[in-house]
């Protein structure tokens, strides 16, 4: 009998996790729209004006890729 009512709260309690992730998923707030990249826009100030943080970084990663592109360095025996 105990086990019963052990597995009935036990699949009652897992019929309760698996309704309670259903429903509508939360809206995402707008995204703001990345400035150019350009020699003015990647100053720190102009960087520290996006208000959203991924935003911010996404562009902080784009104004440290542009530039003249990978140059490697010389090879060096140790």
């Amino acid at each position: 009998m105990k086990t019963n009512k052990v597995l009935t709260l036990a699949l009652a309690a897992l019929v309760a996790a698996l309704v309670a992730g259903c429903g509508e998923k939360p809206a995402e707030p707008a995204k703001q729209a990345l400035p150019e990249v350009s020699d003015e826009n990647c100053k720190p100030a102009s960087v520290a004006k996006i208000e959203d943080k991924g935003a911010q970084q996404a562009f902080s990663s784009l104004c440290l890729r542009r530039g003249g592109g990978f140059k490697p360095s010389e090879k060096k025996e140790w």
